[in-house]
């Protein structure tokens, strides 16, 4: 779940900035009295159900206070993760559909074989492997 998280009175802000924007569609209930209502209507009916999904960890709050860009960039964080892996018996196809994935999600492929050998860390124990793969996503 994404949560969009703004002050009310930005929301209310927000949404009076839309109403004048709006010119003759205006809406007649468009007033501060009435958006302010929508709002605590909104944080009413919202909040409990945000409340409820953080228990389980299921909750990405975004700071929406910021600009367009700033906001996208976050969502766009919270939907794709950091890392992902992909993992399946030889031939399965799994090399094909991740090299895929990374050119349609802007992600980064990393064939782990090849970079295990690229790496010059073939043979060595799995600690010492895991703290370079660490490094190598910290650096992507």
């Amino acid at each position: 779940m994404l949560f969009y998280e703004v002050p009310q009175e930005v929301m209310l802000e927000r949404c009076l900035k839309r109403a004048e924007a709006s010119g003759d569609a205006k809406r007649s209930d468009d007033s501060a009295e009435t958006l302010q209502k929508r709002v605590q209507t909104y944080v009413d009916q919202t909040q409990p159900v945000v409340e409820f999904y953080k228990k389980f960890g299921k909750v990405s709050t975004i700071d929406a206070t910021g600009g367009a860009g700033e906001v996208y960039a976050q969502t766009r964080d919270a939907i794709f993760p950091q890392t992902m892996f992909l993992l399946g018996q030889k031939a399965s196809g799994k090399s094909t559909v991740a090299r895929k994935m990374a050119d349609r999600t802007n992600m980064k492929h990393i064939d782990f074989p090849k970079w295990v050998l690229d790496s010059g860390l073939e043979g060595q124990d799995d600690e010492a492997v895991c703290l370079q793969l660490i490094q190598t996503l910290a650096e992507q």
